[in-house]
């Protein structure tokens, strides 16, 4: 099980979390500060898993950003890694090549993707094609339901 998801920059800032197990505010603050601190002192020539209290923490750095997904030691480090990749990719397809900016301005679609793409702490789907046909669904009804409000406001 996935307990929570982080995505930060080098310079420790949050752009992305999502928690999945029951955290106080303040666990969860420490929690994050705990897990960017891991991720951030390792060199990269070390792999991409490290051992954190009962968790394993499985991360992938794509330019500036660190993907971070905190799953249970008994889990598989390499489905999880391949998970962030898959989770990235759909990114880069929904925003154009993603970058930071797009995870600060827009960050709806970027969690409507995550929550398309994990429910519960679970991988939900794992189709790429089937996240985005989901997501341009929800766009296109969101663009219906925003048409017919103008026309209402309009026309009565």
């Amino acid at each position: 099980m996935i307990h929570f998801l982080l995505c930060f920059n080098r310079q420790s800032k949050v752009r992305l979390s999502k928690f999945y197990s029951t955290y106080t505010p303040t666990e969860k603050n420490r929690a994050t500060r705990e897990v960017m601190h891991q991720v951030l002192s390792r060199s990269p020539k070390f792999c991409n898993f490290v051992q954190w209290r009962e968790f394993t923490i499985v991360y992938q750095r794509f330019a500036s950003l660190f993907f971070v997904m905190v799953i249970d030691s008994t889990d598989n480090e390499l489905v999880t890694l391949e998970s962030i990749q898959r989770f990235v990719v759909v990114l880069d397809i929904v925003f154009g090549n993603i970058c930071e900016l797009d995870l600060i301005y827009e960050f709806q679609r970027a969690y409507q993707v995550l929550d398309e793409f994990l429910l519960t702490g679970h991988l939900q789907e794992s189709s790429s094609k089937e996240i985005l046909r989901a997501i341009n669904d929800a766009e296109g009804m969101e663009k219906s339901l925003l048409v017919a409000e103008v026309l209402d406001q309009h026309f009565l």
